[in-house]
């Protein structure tokens, strides 16, 4: 062009912005106004669009100069660039102050406060527009609608919403709408609601069957979802990536493993994209919450380019599945990729080093230096699982290094750090970090509970153990359950308190808890309570007929206290059985296993 003008000028930075380069828009802008063309309205709606933080602020300043902020384009742009960047109440006061408020502004704010989860906000904005006699559209009420099923405290307005575009005669007419609240009864999970949403809206719109499948398979109803899904294949619509993440997920969740194959042949039959991301991240997740280790592995190895999200699920997978040394086989292969790890990656990583039998200082420290890379020092999953990686390999003073670097460390971290106080029979250390995590006030959920009475049961402190179950019984908010028992019966038996054990065995969750038998039978034997040891025997007999190894126990304890002729009768039970291959432990010298 021989010649460039504002209208030129503007196409190119509207040109540049839709096809992404929001850089090159702004290098233009800039360009513009060293030239000395004057901005005109349409360039401040639509650079604005491009802008951070930083530039928007600016860029606002120059619109107040130019004396353009009264333009509803110009206010539209800067209502929608302050709920971008996360501002909200300066976008409301600017919306406030606009003198004409249109439907578009209304929609980017109610838009706006849908995206950033602010749905009291978000409601109290519309009921003040339907107040000032607003022109609002299908749009600003599915805004509402998606606010309410984004919070559970809201599902109730929801409802109520639902009246309203009833009233108003929005639904069934407008599909978008209608699709909302098929979500917004899945939220509240009222399937007869949704179900009867999805028979207002023509068959044709495959929006709707993909909501009512994501719905019923989310809900964990796999027949209904199945179901639904052959009659939308019947009316020739395709399923959604959000139709198929949900129904991997219900085989996941169910672990059919059956069901996942036949879903993921029917994805493969179809064509479907597994570009996605989302796909192959929800098939490796499948895979592994089914114990399919070697099918998530052969998807992850399909994989083009990879991506977070998918090694993650596979590091997760490696976990649920016990093959913890395919963790660090991924980390390699994201590192030579160029994927950069998470706080997800690393955490996960390092849990599954202290769970791997061939675990080693050397492996903690690697991924320790990656947490300090990466700028995760502080991350409380991070550290949480440094602590337990460490204290996992016999570093003790490592793991506490670590929390006491720890500026406000959370529960988890508490947890971890007195759970491997417990491991190493540290038990008055971990009641000191347990009673300080109180006097912080943090509540402990039931791990820690849990980990501080085995710290008193490994170290044998009885009072501290009693006081710590008897918190957690005045708490109301957390019942003590089997484990936290079966810790305190074992602490009670073994210092000698016998018949307290017993009674507290007949009267809690305890009474087919096999492993808290066995530990009370063993006590028995080690103080001489023959009578208390029979009955604990011939219970341990009725809830653990199917183990051989618990059989072999009491036919031993019948045999030592002389009981021959009960020892062959329950050594006969055994025979036959197929009893497990004794255990064994490993531990690192000089960096060799």
């Amino acid at each position: 062009m021989a010649l460039w003008d504002v209208i030129s000028m503007n196409r190119k930075i509207t040109d540049f912005i839709r096809g992404g380069l929001g850089a090159r828009a702004l290098a233009v802008y800039r360009w513009m106004v060293a030239s000395g063309f004057r901005e005109s309205p349409h360039t401040f709606s639509a650079i604005l669009s491009a802008c951070n933080r930083y530039e928007g602020l600016q860029l606002h300043g120059r619109v107040l100069a130019m004396g353009l902020c009264s333009n509803p384009f110009v206010g539209s742009a800067l209502v929608n660039l302050y709920m971008r960047i996360e501002m909200p109440y300066a976008a409301l006061l600017l919306y406030n102050e606009t003198a004409l408020q249109s439907t578009v502004m209304s929609n980017v704010v109610l838009g706006g406060l849908c995206n950033l989860k602010l749905t009291e906000e978000l409601l109290c904005s519309l009921l003040d527009m339907r107040r000032q006699g607003l022109q609002l559209n299908g749009l600003s009420y599915c805004y509402a609608m998606r606010g309410c099923y984004q919070d559970e405290e809201w599902l109730e307005q929801g409802r109520q919403l639902h009246g309203v575009v009833l009233k108003a005669g929005w639904v069934p007419s407008n599909i978008f709408l209608s699709n909302s609240l098929i979500d917004l009864y899945s939220a509240a999970g009222d399937l007869v609601d949704a179900k009867n949403s999805l028979d207002d809206i023509p068959s044709e719109d495959v929006i709707s069957w993909n909501s009512i499948v994501s719905v019923y398979a989310s809900e964990g109803h796999m027949k209904e979802a199945t179901a639904y899904l052959r009659q939308m294949l019947w009316h020739g619509k395709l399923p959604s990536v959000r139709s198929f993440v949900r129904l991997f997920a219900l085989s996941g969740q169910t672990g059919d493993l059956r069901f996942g194959f036949q879903m993921h042949g029917v994805a493969l039959k179809l064509g479907f994209n597994w570009n996605s991301a989302h796909v192959q991240t929800a098939l490796i997740d499948m895979y592994g919450k089914c114990c399919s280790f070697d099918c998530s592995m052969a998807i992850f190895n399909e994989i083009p380019s990879l991506a977070l999200e998918c090694c993650n699920s596979t590091i997760t997978s490696s976990i649920r599945c016990k093959v913890f040394d395919s963790a660090l086989e991924v980390l390699y292969c994201m590192i030579v990729e160029g994927v950069v790890p998470d706080n997800v990656t690393l955490s996960a990583t390092m849990k599954a080093i202290s769970l791997s039998a061939s675990s080693s200082l050397i492996s903690c420290e690697m991924l320790h230096s990656w947490v300090f890379k990466l700028g995760f020092e502080t991350d409380m999953a991070v550290c949480s699982s440094l602590i337990s990686a460490y204290a996992r390999v016999g570093q003790m003073n490592s793991s506490h290094l670590i929390f006491e670097s720890l500026p406000d460390p959370n529960v988890i971290c508490f947890t971890s750090i007195i759970s491997a106080c417990a491991r190493y029979g540290d038990g008055a250390k971990g009641v000191e970090l347990f009673n300080k995590m109180v006097s912080r006030g943090l509540k402990p959920d039931d791990v820690t509970f849990l980990c501080a009475i085995a710290g008193c049961d490994q170290a044998g402190l009885l009072e501290e153990g009693r006081l710590v179950i008897e918190l957690m019984r005045a708490s109301r908010e957390l019942d003590p359950d089997e484990r936290h028992f079966a810790c305190m019966v074992n602490l009670l038996s073994r210092d000698g308190f016998v018949e307290e054990a017993m009674k507290m065995m007949e009267h809690t969750p305890l009474r087919h808890y096999t492993k808290a038998w066995s530990s009370l039978l063993q006590n028995c034997r080690a103080h001489g309570e023959n009578v208390l040891g029979k009955r604990a025997a011939n219970m341990l007999i009725d809830v653990g007929q199917k183990d051989p190894a618990t059989n072999l126990q009491v036919s031993k304890y019948f045999h030592e206290i002389g009981d021959n002729e009960n020892a062959s009768r329950v050594k006969a039970m055994a025979s036959g059985q197929e009893v497990k291959e004794s255990g064994h432990s490993l531990v690192e010298i000089s960096h060799r296993i």
